[in-house]
């Protein structure tokens, strides 16, 4: 299964309004987050990943060598790292892109038999980088040469769920429920479900990105009808929590001032022809305030 690009790319013929990477290893084109957080639904995937080359004032003298480690980069791969193919001066310097595929389970701190495999532990956090070097001068033969480095794209492996959400409060609306809630730190999105009370399967609605707001609505519902009602929470890892407690609230019809005015036989549209009906409007706004209560 090949998932979707992970973009080691940065170029300054790209419009972005952030400075660009020479010579780095990005998630995307335009990115300058130097980090990729994955869970456990990574583990069996491919990535494909793009070398870029943007050096001015020095010319590579020898390969480009590109590597994955569980450790820091440093000027080139370890006994246990995971080397890619190298680059030639030409390709590096006419290309300026290229390439090559990283292999999730194949990352070093992944290798059965040394350390956990991927998706091996429940719990488990790794931090692996991809690293790239080369020998460069401003020219070849006559100077002596200095190891030129990437900047490294750092691979977080998290299989640590975030905590449960805790459900602070369940207001009724108009066939929807408005939940208040409290997450941990890690929250990235928030998946609510919901079921009338006495049914047994929930149903999962659609996930919330969280903002600065600690409420979501929880739309097509049934006025009257009482609903259970579970929060979960997912990480930038992609991995979710348990289902919150038990909460329930039941949606009810809220008709407003004119509704309550018409279910009353009133036939007035407002404006100034309602002049001379102001008390009895003003008592039927009463009751439509104890209604909605």
């Amino acid at each position: 299964m090949r998932a979707l690009p992970l973009l080691l790319l940065a170029t300054s013929a790209l419009a972005q309004t952030t400075t660009p990477v020479t010579f780095g290893i990005r998630e995307t084109p335009d990115s300058t987050t130097d980090q990729l957080v994955i869970g456990a639904s990574a583990c069996g995937t491919e990535r494909l990943v793009y070398w870029v080359w943007n050096q001015i004032g020095t010319i590579p003298c020898n390969n480009l060598r590109v590597w994955a480690t569980d450790g820091s980069c440093g000027n080139e791969p370890g006994a246990k790292d995971v080397e890619y193919a190298s680059v030639s001066p030409i390709l590096l310097t006419s290309a300026r892109r290229g390439q090559f595929t990283v292999v999730i389970d194949e990352l070093p701190g992944f290798v059965a038999g040394t350390t956990t495999p991927c998706g091996g532990a429940a719990t488990l956090t790794k931090e692996h980088r991809i690293c790239a070097a080369v020998p460069t001068a401003v020219q070849c033969g006559f100077q002596t040469t200095t190891v030129t480095t990437a900047s490294p794209l750092r691979i977080i492996y998290d299989a640590q769920p975030p905590n449960a959400p805790v459900v602070t409060g369940v207001s009724s609306l108009d066939k929807a429920l408005r939940v208040g809630f409290s997450v941990s730190s890690d929250t990235i999105e928030v998946v609510p479900f919901s079921r009338p009370q006495g049914q047994a399967d929930f149903r999962r609605h659609k996930t919330v990105s969280l903002g600065t707001s600690r409420e979501i609505k929880i739309d097509e519902l049934l006025n009257g009808t009482t609903y259970d009602i579970q929060l979960r929470a997912i990480d930038g890892a992609g991995n979710e929590s348990a289902d919150s407690e038990l909460a329930s609230g039941t949606p009810i019809r809220t008709i407003g001032f004119w509704g309550v005015y018409r279910d009353s036989g009133g036939t007035d549209t407002g404006g100034c022809s309602a002049a001379p009906h102001l008390f009895s409007l003003l008592a039927i706004a009463a009751l439509a305030r104890r209604r909605i209560r």
